[in-house]
């Protein structure tokens, strides 16, 4: 059975690379703040979270919103044998 993580990133300051990305992981599960600005979405905070993930060798597998404000989004690690 793979470990899992959930959390909330709901600024820069709470996105921990390290703590959420861990390598003994197989899955992170997190509620990432969207708030719209002037009328649109800000995904800066998306973009800043999936390139952390990235980075830490986990990919982006599934996301759906939660109302107007959170984006839940899973991680998954790489496949070794890939």
């Amino acid at each position: 059975m793979s470990e899992q993580i959930s959390g909330v990133v709901e600024s820069l300051d709470d996105l921990d690379p390290a703590e959420f990305f861990s390598t003994h992981r197989d899955q992170v599960v997190l509620a990432i703040r969207i708030t719209p600005v002037f009328g649109t979405l800000d995904l800066g905070l998306v973009m800043a979270v999936v390139d952390a993930a990235n980075e830490a060798g986990f990919a982006l597998v599934r996301e759906q919103p939660l109302r107007d404000e959170w984006l839940l989004c899973v991680f998954d690690a790489y496949d070794d044998t890939d």
